[in-house]
């Protein structure tokens, strides 16, 4: 049988059958006050002000009475100078008058796919199609590549050659087969002509029912630009930007809309406010000036255009005509996540932490129910190791495990005390290699409200969630 590292230790940590339950909650929408600043002049005199705009040159300040009024930057202290410089607009106006809109909805806005996953066991499940037929894949970061259950594989058409490949597990090894994928369909995502592996993914967990038909692995998270938000359980894709390096700035958007109503009418325009009966519109000119307003009943108009009247919100259109500069890093960060930068290996993802306050490496892995410690890096941590009495269980079947005090888990200003995980032989059926300390969990992930994101290839945590 010739040995095929596919997904290494990562695929069987994807299995390791930990229980959690599920959670979601959206942000609530709040007006925000403005935050006055006491602006000090050259002259020492101060006022209380906003800044609303600058050039190279002047600045804008806005009153509280509501009055604006434009000085150069020469009238102000040199502390007010150094604040006005680093001032950004486009940031300053998504914290006064966007913040309230969710993850999702800013990554839609940036032209995202969005798909609302379930949660089982803290293991993430989306929806899609293999080869034209309904399919269950599990999303997992720590499977470098995407596997299929062997016998979902056969049952929608897929070419299942012979099982004389192998993959490692946490408890051994298993035998695989080479197979073609015709089709893989998340969504507006196709992925098309694959050679993947297929094995028996639940053969070696006791009681474990086929509730899955394919592991969706970390090599066409990357290609989709993958974002997953664990605050609002959904998965992200990108299927437009296979191929493009770095941020593709968002479209301008039009200057109005074609709206059309059931009974043929088309009329230019742009929304001036709705409620929850009916939407006044702006009717404009080809050049997108005002020329008059309409009430119309919602329920009058075609389907799609009564969803994007059902989606607007000022916010929204406020975000999209000016804040469109802004990266998924910025919006995250203006939302207080922290960014930590991770580093790639075979399509693996590591972030750098601290284990009872030693730097420890750490693999980000969804697919891992729970954290889970390499029971010889626990032991020189100085956590305090059990006996090797408990059992994990995945591809390979099982592997025996200890139970863990864990003084403290660092991540940045994310911090986790006195918790009980387990402590395993990550990496046994590696030869002994050590490339990381500990898998970083679904658990912790959770308890963050943790974001990935593929494109940026950062992960961020809100440590007060």
């Amino acid at each position: 049988m010739k040995a095929t590292p596919l997904t290494r230790i990562a695929l069987a940590a994807a299995l390791l059958a930990f229980c959690g339950a599920a959670s979601s909650q959206l942000i609530t929408r709040r007006e925000k006050e403005p935050e006055y600043r006491e602006f000090t002049g050259s002259n020492g005199k101060t006022i209380k002000a906003v800044l609303v705009d600058k050039t190279d040159t002047t600045l804008t300040l806005e009153l509280p009475d509501g009055k604006t009024t434009t000085l150069p930057y020469d009238k102000l202290s040199e502390e007010d100078q150094a604040y006005v410089k680093e001032w950004d607009k486009e940031k300053a106006l998504f914290l006064s008058k966007c913040e309230a809109l969710t993850i999702r909805e800013l990554l839609e806005l940036r032209g995202y796919e969005s798909f609302k996953f379930q949660l089982k066991g803290n293991h993430i499940f989306v929806d899609g199609q293999l080869n034209g037929n309904d399919a269950t894949f599990m999303i997992d970061t720590g499977a470098g590549s995407t596997v299929l259950h062997v016998e979902s594989a056969k049952d929608m058409g897929c070419e299942v050659g012979p099982m004389d490949q192998v993959i490692q597990g946490v408890g051994g090894t298993a035998p695989a087969a080479i197979t073609g994928v015709g089709e893989i369909k998340l969504g507006q995502s196709v992925i098309e002509d694959q050679k993947l592996l297929s094995a028996d993914l639940f053969k070696d967990i006791p009681g474990a029912r086929k509730d899955y038909d394919a592991i969706f692995g970390a090599e066409f998270m990357s290609q989709l630009r993958a974002v997953i938000s664990y605050k609002e359980g959904r998965i992200f894709l990108r299927p437009d930007l296979v191929g493009h390096e770095g941020e593709v700035e968002v479209p301008e958007p039009p200057k109005y809309r074609l709206f059309k109503t059931k009974d043929g009418k088309t009329r230019a325009a742009t929304i001036a406010k709705k409620n929850a009966t009916s939407v006044e519109l702006n009717l404009v000119d080809r050049e997108g000036e005002v020329k008059g307003k309409v009430t119309v009943p919602n329920g009058n108009f075609v389907d799609e255009d009564q969803k994007y009247i059902t989606d607007w919100s000022p916010e929204r259109e406020l975000f999209l005509r000016q804040c469109r500069g802004l990266t998924v890093q910025d919006l995250l960060e203006l939302r207080k996540y922290q960014s930590f930068e991770y580093k790639r290996a075979g399509n693996h993802i590591f972030v750098d932490g601290k284990l009872n306050e030693k730097d420890t490496r750490f693999m980000i892995d969804t697919g891992a129910g729970s954290t889970v410690l390499h029971v010889d890096w626990a032991k020189e941590c100085g956590c305090a190791v059990g006996p090797m009495d408990k059992k994990v269980y995945g591809i390979g079947g099982e592997a025996p495990a200890a139970e863990t005090r864990v003084p403290s888990l660092q991540m940045g200003r994310a911090r986790f005390e006195n918790r009980k995980l387990l402590s395993i032989d990550l990496f046994k059926q590696l030869g002994g290699m050590r490339d990381y300390g500990a898998i970083f969990g679904a658990d912790f992930m959770r308890e963050t409200d943790a974001v990935i994101t593929y494109r940026e290839q950062k992960i961020f945590l809100q440590p007060d969630a």
